[in-house]
């Protein structure tokens, strides 16, 4: 009877949107999507404000996604600002398929300053270029 009552109940448990964790500076953050859509990339819903990390200029981020995002494609994106107090962007190669579950995100420079980084998630559904359309975007704003 107890078995019976625990599947009947994790019938109804509802599913959730995929987290990413960053790590940085011996600090943890664990967030759900700042948008987020249907597999096909549309009925999109902004879900959560960005986290925050603080990351000192010229230090690593490790990235880990769960199991529901590896086994699609997703990326990294980011803006840091250089030496020179310009700001850059950077975009890791596509990830996931099943092979990649954790992505290890550098500046160019020790000096270089990160600023926003951004997880994306492909959808089952392409753009005109041939890119992928985003399904969701788990965002981080970093502190210094």
């Amino acid at each position: 009877m107890a078995a019976s009552v625990l599947v009947l109940s994790g019938c109804s448990l509802q599913q959730h949107a995929p987290e990413v964790t960053f790590y940085a500076n011996g600090e943890t953050i664990r967030i759900e999507p700042t948008i987020y859509c249907d597999v096909e990339g549309a009925n999109c819903a902004e879900k959560n404000a960005p986290g925050s990390l603080k990351v000192p200029a010229g230090k690593v981020v490790q990235i880990s996604v769960d199991g529901q995002l590896a086994k699609g494609l997703w990326e990294v994106v980011c803006v840091y600002e250089n030496a020179a107090k310009v700001q850059e962007g950077c975009t890791s190669p596509l990830l996931g398929k099943g092979e990649n579950y954790t992505y290890t995100l550098a500046v160019p420079d020790d000096s270089d300053q990160l600023l926003r980084i951004e997880v994306h998630e492909a959808a089952g559904a392409v753009l005109e270029t041939g890119q992928p359309l985003m399904r969701g975007s788990w965002v981080v704003d970093i502190t210094r």
